[in-house]
């Protein structure tokens, strides 16, 4: 009889994790069936030729946003080894702050840092970087073709093999 009431006593410990077990699978299951979240929509300008820049113009192809500040010392690593993983017309540097629009004098900076010339559009993008609740910097995010949101990475990030990892399960997305 001990035996018995022993055994009823784990059942609803059973019950709890298999149904545990199971809403967690449920969970795992809709996220890798959802649908990825598009990139906004934008129209802003390259403030190094004042030419355009689009979301429409960026679909086709994968591409990367690299979210950053020219304040942002920190940030100069990560534009370093993502500019030598992203082909140049790949690679879109937003300006996140409102009142630093110096995006001529942004990317010469860049350029005397890593000693080489920079072919990427410097776009100014406050709001595009509030709409994306883009807090942190550097910030990357890599959209596909279709013009989804693949992954987004925030922080300091220097491992190139890492980065061109991402990128080509972006362009295969």
């Amino acid at each position: 009889m001990n035996r018995k009431t022993k055994g009823n006593t784990n059942l609803p410990l059973i019950v709890a994790l298999t149904g545990s077990f199971l809403a967690l699978l449920g969970l795992f299951i809709i996220d890798a069936i959802a649908e990825p979240e598009p990139f906004p929509e934008f129209e802003l300008e390259d403030g190094l030729t004042s030419q355009s820049v689009t979301k429409d113009a960026m679909v086709g192809e994968a591409w990367v946003a690299y979210f950053s500040a020219t304040w942002c010392t920190h940030c100069h690593p990560t534009l370093d080894s993502i500019d030598l993983v992203i082909p140049d017309d790949r690679l879109l540097v937003f300006n996140t702050e409102v009142a630093d629009s110096d995006m001529v004098g942004w990317n010469e900076d860049m350029e005397d840092y890593l000693e080489r010339d920079l072919e990427r559009p410097f776009i100014h993008a406050p709001d595009l970087a509030t709409e994306l609740e883009v807090f942190g910097r550097p910030y990357l995010i890599f959209v596909d073709a279709e013009g989804n949101i693949q992954s987004d990475r925030e922080g300091l990030w220097t491992d190139a093999s890492e980065m061109a990892k991402v990128w080509d399960e972006t362009v295969s997305a």
